[in-house]
């Protein structure tokens, strides 16, 4: 029965050591000391493209961030690591900002008064840039948009946010 409870409580331990260590955490014992490999941080770029008003016209990358009311928009996600590899695998997370339920420039989230709300989420799957699909609001505004990244376990890029950027419908 002794050797039963050793054996029992050697592989609790080991299983709390090893949970431990996938999260990143440190741990120290007389006889054990673990550190988990830390991914290094990468380049979470956000950046957004007018859907085409007649297919297949090619796709117009925005500049000044401005675009006519009634065009959709193409928020586009680029995640490297510090080599300038692209990801290969993990999730991203599409996000735009809102105050009291309306849609809000991202000073308002970035601030606090604001949240960030998910509109989409997007498995990646092999090397490649991630574009989504965000529709248009009826009425001018200033919008928002951002996007998180989650790396998969042993990825070798770190979990990371992008900066947020805002798009302006006139």
């Amino acid at each position: 029965m002794k050797s039963t409870k050793q054996s029992l409580l050697v592989v609790i331990v080991v299983s709390t050591i090893l949970g431990l260590v996938e999260f990143g955490a440190a741990v120290t014992y007389p006889s054990i000391t673990a550190l988990a490999a830390v991914a290094a941080p990468g380049s979470y770029v956000i950046s957004c493209v007018m859907e085409p008003l007649i297919p297949p016209s090619p796709v117009a990358w925005l500049t000044g961030n401005e675009i006519p009311v009634g065009t959709a928009l193409l928020p586009h996600a680029h995640v490297t690591d510090s080599s300038g590899k692209l990801a290969t695998r993990g999730q991203l997370i599409f996000q735009d900002c809102s105050l009291n339920g309306i849609p809000a420039p991202s000073i308002q989230c970035d601030s606090g008064a604001g949240v960030w709300s998910t509109f989409q989420m997007v498995r990646i799957n092999g090397p490649e840039d991630i574009q989504v699909g965000y529709g248009s609001p009826s009425t001018p505004q200033t919008i928002g948009f951002r996007f998180r990244y989650f790396a998969g376990h042993g990825i070798g890029i770190a979990n990371g946010i992008s900066n947020s950027m805002d798009v302006t419908w006139f």
